[in-house]
């Protein structure tokens, strides 16, 4: 803006007194559009001179002193006595903005010019508004988003991802047009595109971007053990765009239906994700074998097998007590004495004489029958075996039964390993005898 002097304005009038001029600048102005614009032009020592307004980019005259010119509508003039002159502009756009030049006709003309800022919030052009879109996995993809406004918008691109904001996510990003090399699933989802210009409101539109793919499947774990008569849960999850189907087989291919008490599925659907159950009640024998979770769309289909084996049931409280009892018979009749062997006074084994002789001295008759040697009569004299001319503590056999040497509860302790193994051999021998 500026303003041109003249020289009646330096040198005075005629008389003698100061020549018209202005005061002061004409402020510029900035409004948005559709708004109404004041321009205020003020001047002094006007006398008879007059004071227009003029559109300088179209040197339209708007108004003269106190009328308006233009047929504009818009335009309106508005003055204080011969001071201060203002031009109003009513729902301003675009095209108003430009300077404008309050002039006074002296000789030479002066002039003063104020500028009209036009200001326009951002708007997204939806003549090239790409919209929602659906491409293959591994293809290229371009989301456009243009936006007018004065002054020029930035676009801004963000991706929306209410399940998963951190992972996978879009950094914000310039421009007007977001390209994706290779889209994959993992870029499925909404894209935000927001036009700002710092002038209120800013403007956002949102874009879907659907991939497609065939289904597939993973398995946390394949092989799944349960027991009869309980409950066991087979799980299969699965990916696919467009939305798969799913069901479960049995290992005859026959589709499992939920129906009854004993069979149930159930699904969850999470983006282009499934998750699939089967939960088989009451087990019986018949249940456990091998079961297929299937998945199929328009692109595609695939399978996975989950085998159930059958644990061996928890032992009972009788089983136990069974257990408990045997592993005491077993024990034998094992106990610490103060002797070892051959009478020592160490801390030895001393074993019971007569747990012996129940374990070792068998007598074996001639039709070959094994006898206990302690209870075995003799057959020539139906009498007792044992001898009179014995001595005190060993048994002999009759003249038809042999039987191992032992000792009774009052004889030395338990003989050597080596003893034992010399009357094992001897037994041997009067076997082989007979």
């Amino acid at each position: 803006m500026g303003s041109t002097p003249s020289s009646e304005a330096i040198r005075g009038g005629d008389a003698g007194l100061p020549g018209p001029r202005f005061v002061g600048q004409i402020e510029n102005v900035t409004v948005a559009a559709g708004r109404n614009a004041v321009l205020t032009c003020t001047v002094e020592h006007l006398r008879g001179y007059k004071v227009a307004w003029v559109q300088v980019e179209t040197q339209t005259i708007l108004t003269i002193h106190t009328s308006v010119i233009t047929r504009n509508p818009r335009v309106g003039l508005s003055h204080e006595g011969h001071n201060v002159f203002r031009l109003h502009l009513k729902e301003v756009t675009e095209a108003d903005r430009g300077y404008y030049m309050c002039q006074m006709n002296t000789d030479p003309m002066i002039n003063q010019q104020g500028f009209l800022q036009v200001v326009v919030p951002p708007d997204i052009d939806d003549s090239a508004w790409t919209g929602d879109l659906v491409v293959r996995e591994g293809t290229n993809v371009s989301l456009e988003c243009k936006a007018r406004g004065y002054p020029p918008p930035t676009v801004t691109w963000r991706r929306e991802d209410p399940h998963d904001p951190t992972q996978h996510s879009v950094k914000v990003l310039e421009g007007q047009t977001l390209t994706i090399g290779k889209v994959s699933r993992l870029h499925m989802g909404a894209y935000l595109c927001v036009a700002s210009n710092g002038i209120q409101p800013s403007v956002s539109k949102r874009i879907q971007l659907k991939v497609q793919f065939p289904p597939m499947l993973w398995i946390p774990n394949q092989l799944e053990g349960a027991r009869r008569s309980e409950s066991v849960t087979l799980q299969c999850n699965t990916e696919a765009f467009p939305r798969s189907i799913n069901y479960w087989t049995n290992h005859r291919g026959e589709m499992i239906a939920a129906t009854g008490t004993r069979y149930e599925t159930t699904t969850k659907e999470e983006s282009y994700k499934t998750y699939m159950r089967l939960v088989i009640h009451n087990l019986t024998q018949y249940d456990f074998n091998t079961y297929h979770c299937i998945a199929k769309n328009s692109l595609g289909e695939t399978d996975g097998s989950i085998r159930l084996y059958e644990i061996e049931p928890r032992p009972t409280k009788e089983d136990s007590k069974e257990g408990s009892a045997s592993k005491e018979d077993g024990e034998g009749e094992v106990s610490d004495g103060e002797g070892g062997e051959g009478g020592g006074g160490g801390g030895g084994t001393k074993y019971n004489s007569t747990a012996l002789d129940e374990s070792i001295n068998l007598t074996t008759d001639k039709r070959g029958k094994m006898w206990s040697n302690k209870q075995s009569p003799s057959k020539k004299t139906g009498r007792d075996s044992h001898s009179k001319d014995s001595p005190p503590g060993m048994k002999t056999a009759s003249s038809y039964d042999h039987s191992f040497t032992s000792y009774d509860s009052g004889s030395a302790a338990l003989p050597s390993s080596r003893s034992v193994v010399g009357v094992a051999v001897a037994c041997v021998a009067a076997l082989w005898r007979l």
